[in-house]
Formats: structure tokens, sequence, C-alpha cells
């Protein structure tokens, strides 16, 4: 039986190992600071000067467990322009997973600087820029932090997936995920497993620690929002202020939040495109029956859909899409010039306008369909972007759901969502393929504690949607909602002429102020709100958020 003495050990040596597991060690934060290469930031305008610079942070593979093995993370740093006026430091996420944020940090540094001090709107972002260094981690894997490449960009070698769910193109899409996966675990890229959101806000804490600032104010775009929500939960105490713009729904998993997106996309397909040409058929040259419109458009030819997958984004090309799959179905015109003599000798409308617009359509439509499929490279974000992105995702969460349960999924999307084009569920095979994931989840209730933070959200964003944010505003009493009415854009502060955006959301990182509200959601007019009041030097009458009523909670769709 062991002595008290060797009991009283072990306790001390479970004692040590749950608080490494829990509190991350500080790693050696420090920096040396330098210029910035031009493929980390493009080529810089001179405005910054010397306050632009870049440095490099040594950090474990794994911050809560070093092992000896080391990455080299990238930084960029903007520093404050009144260096005797600095505040602290904003740190920046461009989204993703697997986007570089340097040229838009940098970019967004110069504008700010730029800024008339006296503008309504705009005053505050000089201030940021006086009183703030702007900071970017570049994310693990990518140009500046020991970039990965191990996504080819090549065609899949199984069929487009929405119209072949034979078991051979299954089979050939299953391979094809392995791949993948195992091409990104290859022995060469020994860092591969701490490529994830949790290692990357350790990263960021480090940097945070060699500034020598006692908190971290963060502003991130889409997947940013789930870096600054997994940061506040992992260093509460370090946590200044968080402003999440059009952020992803980080209260559910990665395939929640690409199924929310999903489902908006079809709700605006059905509502902004479907449903003009159902309420008048015969004025796009489609007959009087709704019915026999709505049987075209789920009946589009298999390779007239995998081409023209994503494209149909508004009535007219809805119109001359169903237009071209009938000639596909009825002549089968064996070349772009014999599909071209169809269009060009069709009355599409007996409004001239409209006529005009459905043949150009028709032109468009035509030539992406005889179009030779692709035989390159071709990358979303780049070859280490593309690979972040993918690396992340696997390593972030868990992915239980078996080959066959995904199989059933791609059915039902297939069948309901005239947008998707299979890479979803590919994601979802390398992930389920993958071998586990590397992150641990901090625990986010946590982010309830941090002072308000601020949710910026389109009204009618597809890509990140209301949905989500709905979600997060009722996961967490401290959240704050900027809604933009009308708007579908994707990222949307600094990239607008609203006033009543740009200044709540600059005020707020510059001094964590939210407009006085009697409802923790409030809303500005469209992003593109008095476009002509927006040339400089002219005056724009201030326009502040309205209170609205809490946008109601929309359930995800389970299947």
């Amino acid at each position: 039986m062991p002595s008290r003495h060797t009991l009283a050990r072990h306790a001390l040596i479970l004692a040590l190992f749950v608080f490494a597991v829990v509190c991350p060690r500080p790693a050696s934060a420090t920096i040396s600071w330098g210029l910035c290469p031009e493929s980390w930031v493009r080529t810089p305008s001179g405005a910054l000067g010397q306050r632009l610079q870049c440095g490099t942070l040594l950090a474990p593979f794994d911050h809560l467990l070093p092992d000896g093995r080391n990455v080299h993370v990238g930084v960029v740093r903007v520093q404050a322009a009144h260096a005797d006026e600095r505040e602290g430091a904003i740190f920046f996420n461009k989204g993703g997973p697997g986007g570089h944020p340097g040229r838009l940090l940098r970019s967004m540094a110069e504008g700010w600087t730029g800024m008339d001090i006296n503008d309504p709107d705009d005053g505050d972002k000089r201030r940021l820029a006086e009183r703030f260094d702007l900071i970017a981690v570049i994310p693990r894997g990518l140009d500046g932090s020991e970039p990965i490449r191990c996504v080819s960009g090549l065609p899949p070698r199984h069929a487009f997936l929405p119209t072949d769910q034979s078991d051979a193109n299954w089979a050939q899409a299953v391979d094809d995920a392995q791949a993948v996966a195992d091409a990104c675990l290859s022995p060469a890229f020994p860092s591969v497993r701490y490529v994830n959101t949790e290692q990357h806000v350790h990263d960021m804490d480090a940097v945070r620690r060699a500034l020598g600032d006692e908190r971290l104010n963060f502003y991130g775009i889409s997947y940013g929002g789930r870096v600054g929500a997994w940061y506040a939960a992992t260093y509460p105490a370090h946590t200044g202020r968080l402003l999440l713009d059009s952020s992803m729904d980080f209260t559910h998993d990665y395939r929640t939040a690409l199924r929310l997106s999903q489902v908006a996309r079809q709700r605006e397909f059905d509502d902004d495109v479907l449903a003009p040409l159902l309420r008048e058929p015969s004025r796009f040259g489609l007959g009087s029956s709704a019915d026999d419109v709505a049987v075209a458009v789920e009946q589009i030819p298999a390779r007239a859909r995998a081409a023209w997958t994503g494209w149909l984004d508004s009535t007219p090309r809805l119109a001359a899409a169903l237009h071209v799959a009938g000639w596909l179905e009825r002549s089968a015109p064996a070349d772009l010039t014999a599909m071209s003599r169809l269009i060009r000798r069709a009355r599409f409308s007996t409004e001239p306008i409209l006529d005009s617009r459905i043949r150009w359509e028709a032109t468009q439509l035509s030539s992406i369909l005889y179009t030779p499929p692709q035989a390159g490279a071709s990358y979303g974000l780049g070859p280490e972007g593309d690979s972040v992105r993918i690396i992340t995702a696997c390593n972030d969460a868990p992915w239980g759901r078996d080959d066959a349960t995904i199989r059933e999924s791609l059915r039902q999307y297939a069948s309901r969502f005239i947008h998707f084009n299979g890479s979803e569920i590919l994601e979802e095979l390398t992930c389920t393929h993958w071998g586990g994931h590397s992150a641990r989840q901090p625990d986010l209730s946590i982010l309830a504690n941090a002072p308000p933070f601020l949710l910026i959200q389109s009204e009618k964003d597809t890509s990140t949607p209301l949905a989500g944010g709905s979600f997060i505003l009722d996961a967490f009493p401290n959240a704050r909602m900027l809604l933009v009415r009308e708007s579908k854009q994707h990222g949307i502060f600094n990239f607008t002429t609203s006033g009543c955006i740009e200044r709540t959301a600059a005020t707020y990182l510059l001094s964590g102020a939210l407009p006085e509200s009697r409802s923790r959601v409030f809303a500005c007019g469209d992003a593109n709100e008095n476009p002509a009041e927006a040339l400089p030097g002219t005056p724009r009458p201030p326009t502040a958020p309205v209170a609205v009523d809490e946008p109601p909670l929309q359930e995800h769709d389970e299947f």
C-alpha cells in the first residue's frame, strides 16, 4: 500500500497536470518588429510610414502542453499614431477560416489614418488610429505563419454530387475526402493538428502579452466572430471590447452554420428570384401555368444544374435558364453556336427591355454551359487559405455522423436547395475521416459575464444569416445587435456609406459606448443609405440607430 507521502506526491502531480490543462502556460512572448514582407500586406501606400511593422512570434505547437516543438506565427502591426496617447490595441480577424488579414488590416489603417477627425461619422476612426495599435495575428498555416498547402485545387474525381448520387460516385466522393484528409495530415506538415481556433486565440494572447497590454480589444468578421467568442471565454480577465461583424453562429457547430446559410439562400431564391416568375410566368415567355414553371425549376437538366449552381440569382436569369434548359431537353443543341441561333430567334417577352435582358442572360448561361470543364487548379482563398479552412474546421470540433447519414443529407439537400453544390458534404466527409478533432473548446457560457459586446448583422445576409445572430443574441444577455435593414452585405463595418453604421461601430471600439436603447437590438437603414451625401465635403445629418423589437429566434433545420 502506498505511503501517505507517496499519495501526497501523486496528488500534487495530478494538481499540477490539471493546472497545466486548464491554464495556458505563458509562451516566451517577445517579437522583433521590422519591415513587412509584401506577400503579407501587399503594397502599402506609404501613408503609414514606419508605423506599419511585422514580426514573428515563436509559439509552441500546443500552448497548454508544450513539448519543445514550436511554430513561427506572423504578426502585422500598425502602431498608434500618437504613442503618448496610446490606450491599447485592437486585434483584427478577417474570417474564413483561411482569410489572410494582412492586406485588409493595412488598408483599413490607411483609411482610418486619413479620416477627418471632425467628421461626425468617421472622426472616431481617426481617433482609433491615433490611440490604438491595430494588430493582425496571421492564423497558422497561412503565408507568414508557416504556410500549409495540402489542398490541390484540382477538380474532384467524383461527378457533381447533387445530380449523381449513384453508389459508384458516392464511393469516389468518400475516397476524394479521404485523400484530402491524408494529404493534410501528412508528416510534411507536423503542426497541422495545432491549426485550430484554440491555438489561434492562445497566439493572440501571447501577442497581447508581448505588447504589455492588460486587455485585448477585438474586431472580427464572419468566422472572426467565433475567434472573438473563444478568446473571451478563454481569457475573460483580459477581454476588452468585442465587435463581431456578420458573425458566424458560434453557439452551434460548423455543420449547422453551413446549413443555416443554405436555408437562407434558398429563402432568398424563393422570395426574390422564383416568386416573381410564378406570379407572372407569361411576362417572361414561360406560358401561363405557375405549376409548370415550378416543375421546370425542379427538373433543370443535370448538366445545366451542375454548370449553373450559384448563378441563378435574379428573375430574368432564372427565366433565361428555363428557356435554355427547355431547348437543351427538346433539341439538344450540339454546341454553343447552335444554342446561340435558338437564342437569337426567340422572343422572350413582349416588353422590349425585359426581352433584351433575358436574351443577354441566356447568352451568358449558354456560354457557361458549353465551356469545357475546369482542368487546372482553382482556389477560393488561395492554396494556403483553402487548406487552412478545411484543417481548422476538422480540428475545431467533433464531426460525429457516419457516411450513411451524411449521404442521406446529400439526398435531402440536393432536392431542397437550388444553390447546393455538394461542397458542404465533401467537407463533412473529410472531417469525418480526419481521425478526431484537436481543439479543446472553452466553456462559451463564460462569455455571458463579459461587458456588453456588439454584433453587426445584415437583415438579409445569406452567408451568416440573421437566424445565427438570433441564436447568439438569445444565448448571451450581454449581446447587443446593430441590425442593418434590407441589407444582404456580408462584412459591414468600413464597407458602407451609412453614417449610422460607421459611427456606431467606431464609437463602440473607441470607448465601449453603445446607443441608449430600450431594446438589445437597434437598427440602421440600408448599408448604402444616402450615398450622394457621402461624397467628400458634403455635410451629413447624423443618424442614430433606432430601437427595434428583437428578431424572433429562428430554429435551424435538423432534418
